[in-house]
């Protein structure tokens, strides 16, 4: 059975955040990142340590691990940081 992301919910109306393809920076980990997909939480069987409910998997643009991340807190890089 195939899953479909699950896309967060938006914390504030001003407030976007990066979606699978997109270029985001994580702050929790400091690096710049393109999101490769984002599940539920409740849909992963493994330990993400993640307290949102929604896990992102950002990797490094010009590759590189994988890791997770609290999908509510990728944020768009600041200009000038647009590729990892």
């Amino acid at each position: 059975m195939k899953h479909q992301p699950h896309h967060p919910p938006h914390p504030r109306s001003d407030h976007r955040v990066p979606a699978p393809g997109q270029v985001a920076y994580d702050p929790a980990s400091g690096r710049t990142c393109v999101v490769q997909a984002v599940h539920a939480a409740a849909e992963l069987l493994f330990d993400h340590q993640v307290t949102g409910h929604h896990v992102a998997f950002p990797r490094p643009a010009h590759g590189g691990v994988e890791w997770t991340a609290d999908a509510t807190t990728l944020r768009f890089p600041p200009p000038g940081q647009g590729t990892a």
